[in-house]
């Protein structure tokens, strides 16, 4: 029997033996597809995302504070200068890819008060997000639903440099900025579960919160201000029909890992190897009270494209796999992964 995507992905984070390895999709860099079509001789229209098996899909909504305000604004010589929709003023050097953040909506803490946000409920944050749902059904992918999170949705609007020193010396200005941002994110992620219908895959919660070496702040700092918004997210989402909670952040998660587990969230991504301890070892420690999700390197062992390398990362990684509580997959695919590289990848995880 063949099974879906969706079959394979569910049996695996139900702790079950999958029918075979599960694969995370990954995002895709506009470079690294540019030299995989030259490589492949393919035209234009070719895309990894088609040409490679993937399991899963993210549905996510338009969850910007402020979407009505969003756009451009005007050109000041070499830059653009435009709304981003989440409370900030940012410019950047056309072409370009990063921005610089010129100035914030939430400046001064004393004007929190006066901030509204634009309502979940607007349909114009889900355009397109059923039809999108609907299709990967039909490709008999694993479609979970997604909200951003409550620290970095957070200091998109007061800036993280900020953000970061007041969870150190404001803590009632941090209680009063993350409730309304956990009403917020309540609030999407119950509509966007809703229009999805994604309520028996689940919802992914997006909060990168680390870097190679560990959290940005302490764990007691986690169990101070998130621990109980996202007990109550999921407590909410659970209560009106979801059944599975997972969470996303890069870097090096390790020490939140029980803080996780306590909130709720059943399995983590995407667990990347140069920060965070191994699969095999993360198993060994949780067993079945943590699905993994990722571990895959992109950034040291593929780019180099050594096949022995290669197989020996993957090998253990496969047969972990095999035996249920793992999805396998990459947090990304750069611009500088050799196509050749995921290519010898992604036919190592077709084994059976």
């Amino acid at each position: 029997m063949n099974l879906t995507g969706r079959e394979c992905v569910s049996a695996a984070l139900r702790f079950e033996r999958p029918e075979r390895v599960p694969i995370w999709t990954p995002g895709f860099d506009d470079g690294f597809v540019k030299r995989w079509r030259e490589w492949k001789g393919v035209d234009d229209e070719a895309h990894p995302l088609t040409y490679y098996r993937n399991d899963t899909a993210i549905l996510i909504g338009d969850e910007r504070f402020f979407p009505s305000q969003a756009g451009f604004l005007r050109r000041e010589g070499e830059y653009d200068i435009s709304n981003n929709g989440w409370g900030c003023i940012a410019r950047s050097k056309r072409g370009g890819y990063f921005s610089e953040e010129i100035s914030r909506l939430l400046n001064d803490p004393r004007d929190l008060d006066r901030i509204e946000f634009e309502p979940a409920s607007l349909p114009s944050r889900y355009t397109g997000v059923a039809d999108e749902a609907a299709k990967a059904r039909r490709e008999g992918k694993c479609a979970f639903a997604k909200i951003g999170g409550l620290y970095i949705r957070s200091h998109f609007l007061r800036g993280e440099d900020k953000l970061l020193m007041d969870m150190a010396g404001d803590a009632a200005f941090c209680d009063a900025l993350f409730d309304k941002v956990t009403r917020h994110f309540e609030q999407m992620a119950l509509e966007t579960l809703r229009r999805t219908q994604a309520y028996d895959t689940g919802l992914f919660v997006y909060d990168d919160m680390a870097g190679l070496k560990g959290p940005l702040f302490s764990p007691r700092m986690f169990a101070r201000y998130f621990l109980p918004r996202y007990q109550r997210i999921i407590a909410s989402c659970r209560a009106a029909g979801c059944r599975h909670f997972f969470f996303h952040s890069d870097g090096n998660i390790a020490p939140l890992l029980d803080l996780l587990i306590e909130a709720g969230f059943e399995g983590v991504n995407p667990l990347e190897p140069r920060c965070n301890p191994d699969l095999v070892a993360l198993r060994k420690k949780y067993g079945r009270k943590l699905a993994l999700i990722g571990g895959v390197c992109n950034t040291r062992i593929l780019p180099r494209n050594d096949p022995r390398e290669i197989e020996a990362h993957l090998r253990p990684l496969i047969e972990l796999a095999k035996e249920g509580g793992v999805v396998l997959g990459m947090a990304s695919v750069p611009a500088e992964m050799p196509p050749a590289a995921y290519e010898r990848a992604a036919r190592l995880l077709e084994e059976r």
